[in-house]
């Protein structure tokens, strides 16, 4: 892993973020506003899932919600890499960050497993609710670890 990570941080795009005054804020509000949007499309479908505004159709909120989730996954993992890349071998080595990652993992994979239960179409299952509170805690925890890597070695 360590030999891949210092290839990463040697990369031309790596170097460029590292020595620009620009960029790497630029990708870091990219990758903290994708998050945000992440974050809130999908604590919206799940506290949806779990009862709230029930007027509103779930199949509705979550037709509108999923694509702005997914995309913003994509946009906040994109720019998560190329934060990675300015100092991988740090990162691979960081216990939070490592935690970020495993915790990343968890709230994609219960996402995909929320969507395979068809959760817009029976939302009082229990495993729904569970998964639903499960996803909210899952990508609070994402953004909370992200924040506290800074903090660890």
């Amino acid at each position: 892993m360590q030999s891949v990570a210092a290839a990463l941080q040697d990369w031309g795009v790596a170097a460029f973020l590292r020595r620009s005054v620009w960029a790497y804020p630029l990708v870091n509000f990219i990758h903290v506003l994708g998050l945000g949007f992440l974050i809130t499309s999908a604590v919206l479908m799940d506290l949806r899932v779990l009862g709230v505004a029930r007027k509103v159709e779930l199949g509705t909120v979550i037709g509108h919600l999923r694509p702005v989730a997914i995309t913003a996954l994509v946009v906040t993992i994109s720019a998560g890499f190329l934060l990675f890349t300015v100092q991988a071998t740090l990162y691979a080595a960081n216990p939070v960050y490592l935690a970020k990652m495993a915790l990343l993992a968890a709230a994609i994979l219960n996402a995909a497993l929320f969507t395979s239960f068809r959760a817009d179409r029976q939302p009082e299952a229990g495993a729904t609710r569970a998964m639903a509170v499960l996803s909210m805690v899952l990508w609070v925890s994402v953004a909370a670890a992200g924040r506290l890597i800074a903090f660890f070695d």
